[in-house]
């Protein structure tokens, strides 16, 4: 056993009051039916007893349904025996020392370090102030509150309004095109994008299958001009797939295909108070877990020997050797999300 599970063995494990101290390597555990002095026993052995206080806390921690089986004296006294048995099973591995077991060991380390999270982060419990949850809420803004936004996908061909030469040559390109999209499935956004790929002229968006991700109306219009953004109004009513005309700007000619369409947003802070809150709480609980993490190791005085650790061989081409023991517990890191001072 290696020093730092001995230390852990010793020190999470260790009996209090113990007058004698445990072996080297080994830790004693007191795994005593630990309860109150029984009052009105049910059933009884040596050295202890479950009380009908007991029992009957137990059955009223079942569901009604699983209640429904331990309604006569036989069920009673089976449910009973089995309490009785294990109990005696504990007594006999204690009495054959089997606390000691590795594997033994190793779970109740797991049993303590996954007792330890949820007090950390189940049980704990930090509150959120109101200030926080208005802060959060004013700082994401756009989670909360945003207009209409449409997602269209375009071929564009650059025909300058000034360039007569060239729009009639573009107009025919695009009545081209657009006789060529009606002709594809209404929904397959696909197809289409293999057309803007392969003829668009906007360098911005043709790689992208001429997508113009989501925007506004407002967005739209500065961005590609007052003409797109009233075609993108016009295809709002008949939903995803449908196609404008061919849109004249001043830069040149657009076809458009609505691909989607999300409403304006304008939740009030009191709308999502208790969403913030719950998130800020989680955020808080997570890195006092980081926190903790950090200052333990910085307590033990934890170092990884960079210079020993390179040398040890991963050998992938090896078949898998016969476990020695089990596996050892491990924790990741703490979220990236969550920055704590490191040792």
């Amino acid at each position: 056993m290696s020093p730092v599970s001995r230390f852990l063995s010793l020190a999470l494990l260790a009996l209090a009051g113990c007058e004698r101290g445990p072996a080297p390597g080994h830790a004693v555990v007191d795994f005593r039916h630990t309860r109150a002095p029984v009052s009105t026993p049910v059933a009884a052995w040596k050295e202890d007893g479950v009380s009908a206080e007991e029992l009957k806390q137990r059955l009223e921690e079942m569901s009604p349904a699983l209640r429904e089986r331990y309604q006569t004296l036989e069920q009673k006294r089976e449910y009973v025996e089995g309490l009785v048995r294990f109990e005696l099973l504990v007594q006999e591995a204690l009495a054959r020392g089997l606390q000691n077991d590795p594997e033994v060991v190793a779970s109740t380390k797991r049993a303590l370090v996954s007792r330890l999270m949820r007090a950390q982060l189940d049980e704990a419990k930090p509150p959120v102030s109101d200030a926080e949850v208005a802060a959060w809420y004013q700082s994401h803004q756009e989670d909360y509150v945003r207009p209409e936004q449409v997602r269209l996908s375009h071929v564009f061909l650059a025909a300058p309004r000034t360039d007569a030469a060239r729009q009639e040559t573009a107009r025919a390109k695009a009545e081209k095109l657009l006789a060529e999209a009606k002709a594809l499935p209404p929904k397959d956004f696909t197809a289409f994008g293999r057309l803007a790929r392969a003829h668009s002229e906007e360098p911005r968006t043709q790689p992208l299958d001429g997508d113009l991700r989501y925007r506004s109306l407002e967005e739209l219009g500065r961005d590609f001009g007052p003409e797109v953004a009233e075609a993108a109004r016009g295809l709002l009513a008949s939903g995803p797939g449908t196609l404008s005309g061919v849109v004249r700007t001043d830069a040149g000619l657009h076809l458009l295909q609505l691909t989607g369409h999300q409403a304006a947003l304008n939740l009030k802070l009191e709308d999502v108070r208790e969403q913030i809150k719950n998130r800020l709480s989680q955020e808080k609980r997570t890195r006092a877990w980081a926190e903790l993490l950090a200052g333990l190791e910085r307590r033990s005085g934890f170092n990884v020997d960079a210079a020993t650790l390179s040398r040890v061989h991963v050998d992938v081409s090896t078949p898998m050797r016969p476990p020695s023991g089990p596996p050892p517990g491990s924790i990741p890191a703490p979220l990236p999300s969550s920055p704590v001072e490191r040792p």
